[in-house]
């Protein structure tokens, strides 16, 4: 029989991929460089919004210290660019 089963409910269980520490601090960088180089928000209010949730997010999988000193630079040139 070639054809699975219409109710057959065995899967295999999906494993999410390894983070790639490089990958995401490769891309932390940017957001973080752009926002440096801004004089004014480069993103709309929800796409600020969502960098505001993602990147301490994201910045856990790097080690502590790098992940935290990136968190607290991010906020400070939202702050700036925010005019807090």
């Amino acid at each position: 029989m070639s054809q699975l089963g219409l109710f057959e409910t065995s899967r295999a269980e999906y494993a999410p991929p390894p983070v790639n520490p490089d990958f995401v601090r490769k891309h932390l960088r940017r957001i973080l460089n752009l926002a440096r180089e801004a004089e004014r928000l480069p993103w709309s209010a929800a796409e600020t919004e969502s960098w505001e949730d993602l990147f301490p997010k994201l910045a856990e999988s790097l080690p502590p210290e790098e992940g935290g000193i990136m968190c607290e630079a991010f906020a400070a040139e939202l702050k700036r660019l925010k005019g807090e």
